[in-house]
């Protein structure tokens, strides 16, 4: 298996290389027993709700274009 090393404010930690996460979760990985759940599909729906949201009201006061907010938009709907 490849590892990369991450670092926090203990120190260098090794995260398998094909893994999102960073030190503090591998140290909870090896730590604690963690990981075995995974988030309600109910809870990444509301996040995408609350991201399409944010994306309309960011494109409504130009802090960045249209395009970017409908990217956003379509990949919310995915949930």
């Amino acid at each position: 298996m490849k590892y990369r090393k991450e670092k926090d404010s203990i120190g260098y930690v090794k995260v398998p290389a094909d893994k999102y996460w960073a030190a503090q979760t591998q140290r909870s990985m090896e730590n604690f027993k963690i990981g075995g759940q995974k988030m309600p599909i109910e809870v990444i729906r509301a996040y995408a709700i609350l991201k399409r949201a944010a994306a309309n009201t960011n494109a409504d006061l130009k802090v960045y274009q249209k395009q970017k907010r409908n990217s956003l938009a379509k990949f919310a709907m995915k949930f």
